[in-house]
């Protein structure tokens, strides 16, 4: 097949299908290449190397993280300082009004525990079930 597409080709194309495979030898490639690092323009200098950084000098990564600890050292000892300063400040006026109310409320209930015995608990209940109208009865389901 590329045979005979080889030989219907114009004569500007080159008459091998591969023209890419020619052997040469590396030196001529790259002989009119300059060698070095990359230039770049800059304001001062004209040209300047890529990876030279002329500026603020970095801080090393341990005195970073020494900064990072003491700062967050602060704010834990600012937060406990905090939480001690809440802790010891007492009850507001509206938790010493609700705990009084609860002691109130707990008061009345056992006042009404101690008056009746179960008996008598129980007498009122029916008295009240056997006031109620035949509606609320419970019907008869069955013999018996």
């Amino acid at each position: 097949y590329l045979q005979v597409f080889t030989s219907y080709l114009p004569p500007c194309l080159p008459s091998s299908p591969y023209p890419f495979n020619k052997m040469s030898s590396s030196s001529s490639k790259y002989e009119g290449v300059m060698k070095g690092g990359l230039k770049l323009k800059s304001k001062d200098d004209g040209l300047k190397e890529v990876g030279h950084k002329a500026g603020k000098k970095k801080k090393s990564k341990q005195q970073e993280e020494l900064e990072k600890l003491k700062e967050y050292a602060k704010r834990q000892e600012e937060e406990e300082a905090s939480l001690v300063a809440t802790a010891t400040r007492g009850p507001t006026t509206a938790e010493k009004s609700f705990k009084l109310a609860k002691e109130k409320r707990m008061k009345a209930r056992m006042n009404e525990a101690l008056e009746l015995t179960h008996r008598q608990k129980m007498d009122r209940f029916n008295a009240h079930l056997g006031s109620l109208s035949e509606h609320f009865d419970i019907p008869k389901v069955g013999p018996g």
